[in-house]
């Protein structure tokens, strides 16, 4: 029988529950710090802390990355306390992408989603994503990866075919699926590794080397 959350209030429990409590109460870099700091010290798991906090644990977890921060990005974040759909994009940020995305937050206009203004801020720094880069690859790169598979006697067949179906799927105008994508990086990934695909390659073929190469964001 699972406890109810008034339950999993006990007097241990009490320090926690006001910590997070008290978000209105405190500069948002002091609250993460402290909802951190008392949180390890509960020794309380993070799903028994979500239900006691009466909150998903994915909200709790977000908070607790954001205290990986540097004390100077944490108090960049205070400057608008970020709203929570957010946290977990600004808590993997480095201090330029968090300075972009706060300033892209201020900008927002109403019935705009603030994850998809921060994300769009911190992808003009970072560029594409691996997967997107894969996706905008040519069709011709997909064959002559298969093409360089067979002679340099790499992967198996299914692998091979996967690549040459790609080909014609590119060609034809059809995207890869996100599954695809992450298949496709592994594919090239094993080619890399093994010496198929280089910078400079010997096979006369570095243009196209290069284009999967920068694709993978490999030197």
């Amino acid at each position: 029988m699972s406890e109810s959350n008034s339950d999993l209030k006990p007097d241990k429990y009490a320090e926690l529950y006001l910590a997070w409590s008290s978000f209105d109460e405190k500069p948002f870099d002091k609250w993460i710090i402290d909802v951190s700091e008392t949180y390890f010290r509960s020794g309380v798991g993070l799903k028994i802390a979500s239900q006691v906090l009466d909150i998903q644990p994915a909200e709790l977890q977000a908070a607790l990355n954001l205290a990986t921060l540097d004390e100077q990005e944490l108090e960049l974040l205070a400057t608008l306390n970020p709203p929570k759909t957010t946290w977990f994009t600004f808590a993997a940020a480095t201090t330029e992408e968090i300075q972009l995305a706060l300033e892209a937050l201020r900008e927002m206009h109403v019935g705009q989603s603030p994850f998809s203004i921060v994300e769009a801020a911190i992808r003009e720094i970072k560029g594409p994503t691996t997967m997107e880069r894969i996706a905008g690859l040519s069709a011709d790169a997909f064959g002559h990866a298969a093409k360089k598979a067979v002679g340099y006697k790499l992967l198996n067949d299914k692998h091979i075919k996967a690549l040459k179906g790609w080909q014609t799927r590119v060609r034809t105008g059809r995207p890869l699926t996100p599954p695809q994508m992450k298949y496709a990086e592994s594919l090239f990934a094993e080619l890399v590794t093994n010496g198929a695909i280089a910078r400079q390659s010997k096979d006369g073929d570095e243009d196209i080397c290069n284009e999967i190469l920068d694709a993978l964001g490999v030197d």
